[in-house]
């Protein structure tokens, strides 16, 4: 497949823009990048697609995604939440609990037709449903391949639902890693992988951290947690196990470089010492945090602490985009200041999210270079002035971030062209889901 007629940014190191290029596609990777003209003569027989002028970029990637958030759009509550942890006894942990196999399905398929639309090609789910537990990744994993969305998912291990639960919890992200490890033998660039979720160090006793790490270990697996999102994690992690909760994670292992700590708001000196010197990736969500009114993570501490960051959505919405600008723009207002935020940001949107997926996962994404996976998308935009690798952002954060995808493109297969996604009917996918999500909520009302 050759695309021709478009700008290209590569996302290199030099954020290179090449003009009035091509891109070939062979199988599942870049197999070449120059000039149109080039590249149609060397590839008469190719597939071709017209970009029209568009721009060709590499497809976005949501490094902490809940996907079953959906079912909780529009749901009026049963108790009205005061604080964060209230949020989650009367909203999350109560919403994953009348969760079922269909409601898996469907809670992942209507937000990776959103992640489409919106340029994003790859996501890290943490995903939770108690009382649907086993096969839950399966039904994930089926719900993305039907739109053909890169994913690597985890399941949500606690003992806030007594240790039988727990206890399936593990099995689960066991059960899947293997079976993902198992596809990805055959075929490397397969669309997904697993890892071991655990739901925050409050909620997760001793024993099942050894479990957890155990598992992840033997595996060649990290964990993926979520990390001081509000301060009662702190404070029921010292009362519960005597530690505060970046030394527990620490002694037990669960950081360490292929590791993901979701939020990390109340982050002290000892903890983010702990968090570089283990090379353990943080997620900064920050639409997310605003929503829930917790306070705001130190970013930049982490950065410049070495700290790997990338950007996530929390559920709040498959469009990476949406959270790049309301992150960027909370950052600057909160701290009075207007240069804050520029250059980090567009490191952990554009370098540090593929990044961490590459390395989770083995996968070469986010750069159009030969031998990468052929994750891209093009997008109806046309400069209205110079655009250089230079001015890049500039162009991303006040042109690029609203322009529509036309055509998005992931391990080589065309996923949706000219705004439409073939073989997919959305508006009956829709309606079956008003019809789950009926029930969803009558079983939360009830329960």
């Amino acid at each position: 497949m050759l695309i021709h007629n478009v700008t290209i940014f590569t996302n290199d190191e030099n954020n290179t823009v090449l003009h009035d290029q091509a891109a070939v596609i062979q199988g599942t990777r870049i197999a070449a990048v120059g000039k149109s003209a080039d590249l149609q003569h060397q590839y008469p027989n190719s597939e071709q697609i017209d970009g029209a002028g568009r721009l060709l970029m590499p497809g976005f990637t949501n490094t902490h995604m809940h996907f079953y958030g959906m079912y909780a759009r529009g749901m009026s509550l049963n108790a009205t939440p005061h604080n964060f942890h209230e949020i989650l006894i009367h909203l999350w942990w109560a919403l994953d609990k009348v969760l079922d196999d269909e409601a898996v399905y469907y809670s992942a398929l209507l937000p990776a037709i959103s992640a489409v639309r919106h340029g994003v090609t790859s996501m890290i789910d943490h995903h939770a449903s108690p009382n649907a537990c086993a096969g839950s990744l399966d039904q994930i994993e089926q719900a993305l391949s039907e739109i053909g969305v890169r994913g690597l998912l985890c399941y949500e291990t606690s003992d806030r639902d007594g240790k039988a639960i727990r206890d399936a919890g593990l099995a689960e992200n066991e059960r899947y890693i293997r079976k993902c490890s198992k596809a990805k033998a055959q075929n490397p660039d397969h669309l997904f992988d697993g890892m071991m979720g655990l739901h925050a160090s409050f909620t997760v006793d001793d024993e099942t951290l050894e479990k957890a790490v155990a598992i992840a270990n033997y595996l060649d697996r990290g964990c993926h947690i979520h990390m001081l999102e509000d301060y009662v994690d702190e404070t029921l992690t010292q009362e519960k196990y005597g530690r505060s909760v970046v030394e527990r994670l620490a002694h037990f292992g669960v950081l360490g470089k292929k590791s993901i700590a979701a939020h990390g708001i109340f982050l002290d000196d000892n903890g983010r010492k702990l968090l570089t010197d283990s090379d353990t990736i943080v997620v900064h969500q920050a639409q997310s945090n605003m929503n829930n009114a917790v306070g705001r993570a130190d970013i930049f501490a982490l950065l410049n602490s070495g700290v790997t960051v990338g950007l996530g959505t929390d559920g709040m919405s498959a469009d990476l985009r949406r959270e790049i600008m309301t992150g960027y723009l909370m950052h600057k207002h909160t701290a009075s200041d207007n240069n804050l935020g520029w250059v980090e940001y567009e490191q952990m949107a554009m370098k540090n999210n593929p990044a961490i997926y590459q390395r989770l996962t083995g996968q070469k994404i986010g750069r159009i270079a030969v031998d990468y996976l052929a994750d891209l998308i093009l997008v109806d935009y046309f400069p209205p002035t110079p655009f250089t690798g230079d001015n890049f952002w500039g162009h991303f954060l006040f042109g690029l971030i609203d322009a529509d995808v036309n055509t998005t493109i992931i391990n080589g297969k065309v996923v949706m062209h000219d705004k439409m996604i073939a073989g997919i009917d959305e508006q009956a996918i829709a309606a079956r889901s008003r019809v789950v999500a009926k029930r969803v909520w009558d079983s939360y009302h009830t329960g």
